[in-house]
């Protein structure tokens, strides 16, 4: 039963992880640095809640370790030796954000010397345990070319290996999950446990760290998450490390918990178990869950009842389920639904009851509360991948997706006589004459209904002007050699700082030189220095001036435009 299937936390960090992900490919700006704080709070919430599922998990343990310690034991010292590894792994990648935020503040010979660390490390209230300094605490939030030395070295491709190295911690990743997929062992009666293969399963989809594609190309794990990325986005990254840790070990600790009367069929203790598929619900879905008594029998289902009221807390006494429709009951499952249309923003819980008939024939009923679940409006998602505006001329790429919405049920159109179409993961906007454009995305939602997004706006900018070059000389220059000025074989145009692949072309030019008190001009009628200029060049002594001027250029919009004159002392 325990991990057959991910749990709501799981896929919600897993969909936070991948936003993680796409922002490192843009410019890091005071915003998008102030983002990954906020997801490192929300992730250290979840770390919370699981912990609190650990250690409830262990206090059943106990418990039941006092009322039967012969058969038992063998579950409750496994239980034991999972606690040990996960909190071994978990404390390890705490001390490596310690040590990078060091690293990250100018103190990796501290870190190397193996000095203390107390700016950066320190008891937490709620767990009890050694826990890293929240990066918005962290002055030095972009910074990366230190951690990237540190955890990866300078080769992407082949990254260093060490202590406290992203290949250490990949082999320490690997080896609990592999340690946790082992465990098996043969209690007093004769019953083998062995993990379940559904909770395999889980290690080995949650602990992969296989090569990632990007831009096409393979990327080791380590280099794409740990290398040129800055430290405000790492820190998140280990945090879900450890709430995967964490996790395995809360799951693996209810695993064995249910393997105790599992053979038996001895219903003592019974817990109800809620299993939601998500917590965070756009508008217009649904929000769906298993329910279900752990330890229970397939063949003796029980009842269950939910209210229709939000749970607002207050309320303590027993669900009356007199007149209420129970859940529909598949393989012992209760399946729930609870349909958000028209369901008012915000955290959602409920209240629920199973009712259960024991095989002495008594009946319980055991209360239960579904998990909070946020119930949220679409949110549309638009990141360019060179820069906030789009240029004419060029192929602008831009990246488009809404949480929670699968690419391919997304129609994404653009206003402004614009044009816009896929390619790959990414869109390509071609703009037109207008300046201005707006991204409009429709999105058909998990239930079939289609929602229209609020539409983002972007600016439309021609080309910015290229710079004249001659013989290696800039606008900004005021002298040339004879010798160079003699050589100059054609008249140049550059993009400087351009994000974008552009290569203009030079169409025409005149050259005017001052000679003997007059000005003799010659033209051009390409790029290239004709015969005659390299005559006049050939001619003029020190002290002239050489006027590259009339420089026209053509642009990739199809437009042509003059460049400034170039004004050249010879020297």
């Amino acid at each position: 039963m325990a991990g057959a299937k991910e749990t709501p936390r799981q896929k919600m960090i897993g969909m936070m992880y991948l936003v993680l992900t796409a922002l490192l490919a843009l410019n890091i700006s005071k915003e998008i640095l102030n983002g990954f704080v906020k997801v490192e709070r929300g992730l250290r919430k979840t770390d919370q809640t699981i912990q609190g599922k650990s250690r409830e998990s262990m206090l059943d343990f106990e418990a039941k370790y006092l009322q039967d310690q012969d058969k038992v034991k063998p579950y409750y010292d496994a239980a034991k030796d999972v606690e040990r590894q996960a909190d071994e792994l978990y404390n390890h990648i705490t001390q490596l954000k310690a040590n990078i935020m060091a690293v990250a503040s100018g103190e990796r010979e501290v870190v190397e010397a193996g000095g203390g660390l107390s700016n950066y490390i320190g008891l937490d209230n709620f767990s009890r345990r050694d826990t890293a300094m929240s990066i918005e605490f962290l002055e030095k939030k972009d910074e990366y070319q230190e951690i990237t030395s540190y955890l990866v070295g300078g080769e992407p491709g082949s990254p260093k290996s060490g202590p406290f190295t992203a290949s250490e911690l990949k082999e320490k990743l690997q080896g609990f999950r592999d340690s946790m997929k082992d465990i098996a062992f043969t209690d007093v009666v004769g019953n083998v446990f062995e993990v379940s293969p559904g909770m395999k399963a889980s290690f080995d989809k949650t602990f992969v760290y296989d090569k990632e594609i990007e831009d096409g190309k393979e990327v080791l794990w380590e280099a794409a998450n740990f290398f040129d990325v800055p430290i405000a986005a790492v820190i998140p990254i280990l945090s879900k490390l450890q709430i995967d840790v964490e996790n395995a070990k809360a799951n693996m600790l209810t695993e064995l918990i249910a393997g105790i009367d599992g053979k038996s069929f001895k219903f003592t203790n019974l817990m109800p178990l809620v299993v939601p598929e998500s917590n965070y619900i756009l508008r217009g879905d649904s929000f769906r869950a298993q329910v279900l008594l752990a330890a229970f029998d397939a063949t003796n289902s029980p009842n269950i009842y939910v209210d229709d009221r939000n749970f607002d807390g207050s309320d303590s006494t027993l669900l009356a389920y007199d007149g209420k429709d129970p859940l529909d009951i598949e393989g012992g499952l209760g399946q729930l639904r609870i349909g958000t249309r028209g369901m008012p923003l915000g955290e959602r819980s409920y209240k629920g009851l199973i009712r259960f008939q024991g095989p002495d024939g008594s009946v319980g009923d055991y209360p239960f509360y579904t998990p909070e679940f946020t119930v949220a409006e679409p949110a549309l998602v638009v990141s360019p991948t060179k820069m906030n505006v789009f240029y004419r001329g060029v192929p602008n790429p831009v990246e488009i997706s809404v949480p929670g919405v699968s690419s391919d049920k997304l129609d994404v159109r653009i206003t402004g006589g614009h044009k816009i179409k896929p390619d790959g993961e990414t869109f390509i906007i071609e703009p037109g004459a207008g300046s201005e454009a707006e991204i409009v995305v429709t999105a058909t939602l998990p239930d079939g209904s289609k929602k229209s997004l609020p539409g983002r706006p972007f600016r439309v900018k021609r080309i910015p002007d290229p710079s004249p070059r001659f013989a290696g000389k800039s606008a900004s220059d005021k002298t040339i050699t004879k010798v160079l000025l003699e050589n100059a074989p054609s008249v140049g145009a550059l993009m400087e700082n351009f994000d974008f692949d552009v290569v203009v072309r030079v169409k025409r030019f005149n050259v005017t030189v001052t000679k003997g008190g007059t000005f003799v001009e010659q033209s051009s009628n390409s790029n290239m220095v004709t015969s005659n200029m390299k005559e006049l060049f050939r001619s003029v002594g020190r002290g002239s001036v050489v006027y590259i001027e009339d420089i026209v250029v053509s642009m990739p919009d199809g437009t042509e435009r003059a460049l400034p004159t170039m004004k050249l002392k010879v020297i």
